[in-house]
């Protein structure tokens, strides 16, 4: 039996979207092989609803308070904001540690990115693994490509120096992360490229499960609604919603004139804006699954991200017909022109919707393919099976690890 702590700064929350919903899948594969603790760090006074935490041992919160004031921006200009901020979460959770670091003896710790593991690394007994599902240097670059700031800001001359700085600061992270830990965890073989690969890196893949009932064939009747589903909280997905909504719908429309888009989650007063006589915007919604089943395409637009996209999953367990980005399908095993149609351009993207949007045959025999990928490498216990053995392969390691970590306790 292996006793865990997991450890993470996103506190499950429903609907779950994909960070939750990988979180779910580690921390009840990592149950199957003995008792988990949790550890949330969050801003002070929140705490997890007491239904998601019934899976763990124990369950503890170390307060996070927010980064502002003089001494933030002293710390920034000098540091630069990633680096300042690593150092701030050193400094207010240190005393918030001592019952956690000295109470128990853990086979593993299991940190959920690698902003939790820096902070707190080497505070703990027992192996570690580092999930590193996002790349935040892969945003800040392909935030710099749209000529936009860190999560879309003004790309000013001042940010652009600090996303500069950002950018190197996060090499060295993952570097560090890649000599440190026992095993890196990442989401897809490319990611697990990015770090160098190696035997202390293993692939947990995203997943979606099987829905409880099959999809319904479909037939387009008068419709054709473009699903784009997601946070819209996260700068990415407001990007992408204002390029699907200004740019690529009217192109659809001029071969297909009655498309429609329905922006579905949680959103922000700007993407609300984006509502009008084409374009629905739902707000949070507490399951996805009757827009999807109302949905004729899954549109990704994304131009910035890192990762994989669990709601190209979603839209294939679904049975619904996908266009994306290359980014959007960034790192999932498939096929263009056979499980979803890929391209960049508002143009490529508004051809690639209106073609299967007219084509039956064409959106019935890429949307079975997609079904077909989904069953066979992305359900829950796929994912789950990946977990177990990076946990055991942790677990059964040599001490180079462990040695590397207790050798070094500052950030890069």
């Amino acid at each position: 039996m292996i006793r865990s702590l997991f450890v993470s700064d996103i506190l499950p929350r429903r609907p779950a979207g994909g960070a939750v919903r990988r979180m779910d899948v580690v921390t009840a594969a990592l149950t199957e092989l003995g008792a988990v603790d949790a550890l949330f760090l969050a801003p002070p006074g929140t705490a997890p609803p007491a239904e998601e935490t019934a899976r763990f041992a124990r369950t503890g919160v170390a307060g996070l308070p927010p980064y502002t004031g003089a001494r933030a921006l002293l710390e920034i200009t000098a540091r630069g904001p990633s680096a300042a901020y690593a150092a701030h979460q050193r400094r207010t959770l240190a005393p918030a540690l001592p019952d956690w670091a000295a109470g128990t003896r853990y086979d593993l710790v299991w940190f959920n990115r690698e902003r939790t593991w820096l902070p707190l690394r080497g505070r703990f007994t027992g192996r570690t693994v580092v999930d590193v599902d996002d790349f935040e240097d892969v945003l800040i670059r392909r935030w710099a490509r749209l000529g936009q700031g860190v999560w879309g800001v003004p790309l000013t001359p001042w940010q652009r120096v600090q996303a500069r700085r950002s950018l190197a600061w996060w090499r060295r992270v993952h570097r560090r992360v890649a000599r440190e830990a026992d095993v890196v965890v990442t989401a897809c073989a490319d990611d697990a490229a990015r770090l160098g690969g190696g035997e202390r890196t293993a692939v947990v893949p995203n997943t979606y499960p099987a829905p409880v009932h099959p999809p319904a064939p479909r037939h387009l009747e008068g419709g054709a609604t473009l699903l784009f589903q997601g946070s819209f909280d996260w700068a990415p997905n407001a990007d992408a919603a204002r390029w699907l909504t200004a740019d690529i719908l009217p192109l659809v429309r001029r071969r297909v004139p009655h498309a429609r888009v329905v922006l579905a989650g949680a959103s922000t007063p700007e993407v609300a804006a984006l509502a009008g006589p084409h374009v629905e915007v739902t707000g949070a919604v507490p399951d996805m699954t009757p827009h999807l089943r109302a949905a004729d395409l899954v549109v990704v637009p994304l131009r910035v991200g890192s990762g994989t996209r669990i709601k190209i999953l979603e839209a294939f367990a679904h049975g619904v017909p996908v266009v994306s980005t290359t980014i959007g399908a960034e790192g999932l095993d498939v096929v263009a022109g056979e499980h979803l149609a890929i391209a960049d351009t508002a143009e490529d993207l508004a051809r690639d919707c209106a073609a299967l949007l007219t084509d039956p045959a064409r959106r019935t025999a890429t949307a079975a393919a997609a079904a077909r990928l989904h069953r066979a490498r992305h359900l829950p216990e796929h994912a789950a099976a990946r977990v177990r053995e990076a946990a055991q392969r942790a677990t059964a390691g040599g001490p180079a690890g462990a040695a590397a970590a207790a050798a070094g306790r500052h950030a890069p």
